[in-house]
């Protein structure tokens, strides 16, 4: 434009001069030519000096941008859905079913059955987990089970320390204990689809574990050796009382080691707390949440696990837990031990099976009705994992541990289940 202007501005005066005036106003064409030549570049200068400047200020604004974008993502906790469901065939009506017992353990109508209940399908559970980092010092997690009827309990809530020093860590909330072997497993995760029985017997269908407290300590030795302490409200389900300020306190010790290609893992676990009976009235009826103290009772654990790896993705597992509860009822103590031994072998990354039996061989309660020794089951299983977070199980029991109408009674269970697993969620423990 300003060139167009100069050169419009010199052939007007052409018009209206003479020679020697030519001559000067291409002259001053000419310098004024320089002089647009000059400005363009300084222009030019100009604006490449505003685009340098500029610059940092727009990465400094998509750095803040995605600086925020990063510390809103971190605000989230990770969440998981986890589905399991299948279908069960039983030689037993439901009816009589849930109306078994377990005779020492578990009384006929008392009986829970959270997995597999019906004859036919079943959606046992949605499994919805939350954690997250809530700062440099603690971590937090909930887990929500959803009931394939629409019941939802918390089943566990809990922070957990990250950076205490001398190789401790610190728990607390509603959680379940690092007692034995699979008492701290989550279902989706079990060997089987159904609870090891003398776990079943002893702590119920949620294991052992409540709203407490945990701390563990882990030796700064050349192999794994980690020794921990809790203590829980006390839990009639458990055995043991529920009377305020009663108290559950658990203690185990826990250590692997290579040998060879093997790895070996084994612990010792020991719980104790005051025992408790159901109160009775003058006819000798059960009063409802109405219990007495006896004295103490007193669990004690071993666990043995032996993995050795094969070629390929193969592996077998051998694992074994054996327990024993004294229980000071009125003036005798009730001595009932049990054991499982599972026998897992992997074939490959997809295709797995396994074998597992257990059994209540000491049942010493003091009443002959209920001082049985041959309470036993059977169970194998074949599954296949197409990837890493689904599953499909097929298992078929052979149970010899439940009475019912008070009559020893054979059940033959076939159940084919699915686990699916979505969104983020941690590694699984071995």
């Amino acid at each position: 434009m300003v060139k167009k202007t100069v050169l419009s501005l010199v052939c007007t005066m052409a018009l209206f001069a003479g020679d020697t005036e030519v001559e000067q106003l291409k002259k001053q064409m000419v310098q004024l030519q320089k002089q647009l030549l000059e400005m363009q570049q300084h222009i030019q200068t100009l604006e490449m000096q505003a685009i340098k400047e500029e610059a940092p200020k727009e990465e400094s604004l998509e750095t803040m941008a995605s600086t925020q974008s990063s510390s809103i993502t971190t605000l989230l906790p990770d969440i998981a859905l986890i589905l399991n469901g299948g279908y069960t065939s039983r030689n037993v009506s439901n009816t009589k079913y849930t109306n078994a017992s377990i005779p020492g353990f578990i009384d006929s109508g008392d009986m829970e059955i959270p997995f597999n209940a019906k004859d036919g399908f079943n959606l046992n559970y949605a499994e919805v987990a939350m954690s997250s980092t809530v700062d440099p010092y603690l971590d937090a997690s909930a887990i929500f089970h959803i009931h394939g009827d629409g019941t939802m309990e918390v089943e566990e809530a809990y922070f957990v320390t990250r950076a205490l020093d001398y190789g401790l860590r610190f728990k607390a909330g509603k959680f379940k204990s690092a007692f034995g072997r699979v008492n701290e497993k989550h279902h989706h995760v079990w060997n089987f689809e159904d609870q090891e029985l003398v776990n079943n017997a002893l702590f119920g269908p949620d294991g052992l574990g409540g709203e407490g407290a945990q701390i563990q300590w882990v030796a700064p030795t050349p192999f794994y050796l980690m020794a921990g302490f809790e203590l829980f409200n006390g839990n009639p389900e458990q055995g043991f009382s529920a009377k305020e300020s009663a108290s559950t306190a658990v203690g185990y010790v826990k250590t692997s080691a290579d040998i060879g290609d093997a790895t070996l893992l084994a612990g010792l676990s020991y719980a104790q707390g005051k025992s408790e009976v159901q109160s009775l009235d003058g006819s000798g009826a059960p009063i409802p949440d109405s219990f007495t103290n006896y004295g103490q009772t007193r669990i004690y654990g071993i666990d043995l696990t032996l993995e050795y790896p094969l070629e390929g993705y193969g592996s077998l597992i051998w694992q074994n837990e054996w327990m024993q509860r004294n229980k000071d009822v009125d003036s005798l103590t009730q001595k009932q031990s049990g054991y499982y031994s599972e026998l897992l072998y992997k074939i490959d990354e997809n295709w797995a099976t396994g074998i597992r039996y257990d059994d209540i061989y000491k049942n010493r309660t003091g009443d002959p009705l209920t001082s049985i020794d041959n309470l036993y089951r059977t169970s194998v299983k074949l599954e296949y994992k197409p990837f890493e977070f689904s599953r499909f199980r097929l298992q078929y029991n052979q149970d010899h541990s439940k009475y019912i109408d008070d009559q020893a009674k054979t059940i033959h269970e076939i159940m084919l289940n699915y686990t699916l697993e979505l969104g983020a969620h941690g590694a699984h423990a071995f």
